[in-house]
């Protein structure tokens, strides 16, 4: 393409350039264009384009020229905590305008030096995760719905002298934001920032507009920006409580963002929550350290940690005496002195992210 400078008389003529982006490793099971991933993942890389962000930051913290490759090597990193994260955000959710579009992508220019940190925060941040390294390697924990891996009551926390071993604190009001101004990249308007106002017309009304500011990173599309300042709101409002406990050696098995159910007696004002005591695999019925009260609407489920170390909920029949409970069928591996857990409609135990270390909270 040849323009005549003559056109433009005295003025300094400015060129733009649309880039389309770095030719990245993905998984060798993934197709960039349909977003599709075939059969097993063998941990292998291919070359190819992408914005998905999972593989974006992949390659900013392997890269050794403008990444931290120097310092991380491939090893350090856990590409497979990152595969889940890509699939999640490849998913096609609606874009708010009768289509659907992927979850989140990440279309952004690495323009100017900064903090490593800050970089990693910019694109976990956008995909809704935290890096956490645990012990080994660079893991990254992403809020998305995932089951329970373990349960916690009186019987398997530290009691503290007061006998209250679950502390409980809430967010302070003006913390809780019910409209939010997400700053994001109109490509429809010349590439310039467009700003997306998100509100919860019900929050408003009820506790008065609390506004916020966010910048969605690598966001070229209103329907994520949208999402983003959904999820930063509904974050806000409706993840308010935090509850503290101690813990022993039982809390090593967890890194932060384990979803961990609470069966807090005090709390729910009846027993949610102890030990099992015997086990008859024979008649499936389980001797409990305490008594269990049945929904008095609804079914009664009880959750048990199976041979494998992980909680299964399965529905009670029936209780005799209070302690012998007779369920729909006994998981394998339920061992004697293992902990459980009632689920009933009127009294269910608080499903909790961990947030901090383990033997700490």
């Amino acid at each position: 393409m040849q323009v005549d400078s003559e056109q433009f008389g005295s003025q300094q003529v400015s060129r733009n350039y649309h880039l389309r982006g770095r030719i990245l490793q993905v998984p060798s099971n993934y197709n960039p264009q349909t977003r599709q991933y075939s059969g097993i993942w063998d941990g292998t890389f291919k070359p190819a384009y992408s914005n998905n962000m999972a593989w974006c930051l992949w390659d900013m913290l392997t890269h050794p020229r403008y990444g931290m490759g120097k310092r991380l090597g491939a090893a350090d990193v856990d590409k497979w905590a990152l595969y889940v994260i890509g699939q999640y955000c490849d998913q096609s959710v609606p874009d708010g305008f009768g289509g659907t579009e992927p979850r989140i992508t990440c279309n952004a220019y690495l323009t100017t030096q900064r903090k490593a940190w800050d970089v990693l925060s910019d694109f976990c941040s956008a995909m809704r995760c935290m890096p956490v390294w645990n012990g080994q390697t660079l893991t990254f924990v992403q809020d998305r719905p995932s089951d329970k891996v373990w349960t916690y009551n009186r019987s398997n926390v530290v009691m503290p002298d007061d006998g209250a071993p679950f502390r409980y604190s809430f967010s302070a009001l003006k913390d809780r934001h019910n409209a939010v101004e997400v700053n994001w990249i109109d490509p429809d308007n010349g590439w310039e920032t467009a700003t997306e106002l998100v509100e919860d017309t019900q929050a408003i009304a009820r506790y008065g507009r609390n506004v916020t500011k966010m910048d969605a990173f690598g966001c070229t599309s209103r329907g994520q920006a949208h999402r983003a300042g959904l999820w930063l709101i509904k974050t806000e409002l409706l993840e308010t409580q935090t509850v503290d406990f101690s813990v022993g050696a039982e809390g090593l098995r967890h890194v932060p963002g384990d979803v961990i159910e609470i069966c807090d007696d005090d709390y729910a004002g009846i027993s949610t929550g102890g030990r099992v005591l015997a086990v008859n695999s024979q008649t499936r019925t389980l001797t409990l350290d305490r008594e269990i009260m049945l929904s008095s609407s609804g079914t009664t489920l009880i959750s048990l940690v199976d041979g494998s170390g992980n909680p299964v909920s399965v529905e009670v029949q029936s209780v005799t005496d209070g302690v012998k409970v007779k369920v729909s069928r006994i998981p394998d591996g339920v061992a004697e002195y293992s902990v459980w857990g009632a689920e009933a409609a009127d009294a269910a135990p608080a499903p909790v992210p961990l947030c901090e270390y383990p033997g700490e909270r």
